[in-house]
């Protein structure tokens, strides 16, 4: 598998052209429907996965493919997903404190980026919890920040890692070529027999 991305086997598809040739229309419209298929399930499966090993919503992660989604034509069988998005600031992952502390009273920040593993804030200066100015009540309210020099202005929010990052870990990229390669063979062999079946109703009623 390349490194930042995922890849697909179609040698099936390629095998099934050769078998059943003279059938290409019929082979080129169930790979259209396998490939539409494999598209819908693999968006699914990734919300599923990346979650279990990331403590980021599943929402967050189908974000990522808006834009980002080439689906195949009847006429042009490519077919791709991209996962697009810049690294995310720690209001993305469970976080504590989640607001400032009564004034004067001293805190550490604590992240969970990865599932079970709960993380002290290192960075220098020391992170805080600071208003982000939303105005909106469903907008971020409050985020995890960094001074960038010695003088109280200016200052940035702390990110980490981006959803592409975390579909592209091995362990988890893993997974997801896994469940698309099964569901793009698996749709396959049902569309060919679907058509093929077809085919050999047609031409028994003659």
């Amino acid at each position: 598998m390349p490194k930042g991305g995922i890849i697909v086997d179609t040698k099936q598809l390629d095998r099934l052209t050769i078998e059943l040739k003279g059938f290409e229309k019929e082979v080129g419209e169930a790979a259209y429907h396998a490939l539409n298929r494999t598209i819908d399930h693999v968006i699914t499966q990734v919300g599923r996965i990346v979650p279990k090993e990331y403590a980021i919503k599943a929402n967050d992660v189908k974000e990522s493919f808006k834009g980002g989604i080439k689906r195949p034509s009847k006429n042009d069988l490519t077919a791709s997903i991209t996962s697009k998005g810049h690294t995310l600031s720690l209001a993305h992952f469970p976080h504590s404190p989640q607001m400032p502390p009564a004034s004067g009273r001293k805190y550490k920040v604590k992240a969970t980026i990865k599932r079970g593993s709960r993380k002290l804030i290192n960075t220098e200066p020391k992170p805080f919890i600071a208003p982000t100015g939303a105005k909106s009540p469903d907008k971020v309210q409050y985020n995890v920040f960094r001074r960038l020099g010695k003088e109280r202005l200016p200052i940035t929010v702390i990110r980490t890692l981006s959803v592409p990052q975390m579909i592209t870990n091995e362990k988890v990229a893993e997974q997801i070529q896994k469940a698309a390669q099964e569901k793009l063979d698996e749709r396959l062999e049902h569309e060919i027999t679907y058509r093929m079946t077809s085919i050999n109703k047609n031409i028994k009623k003659g």
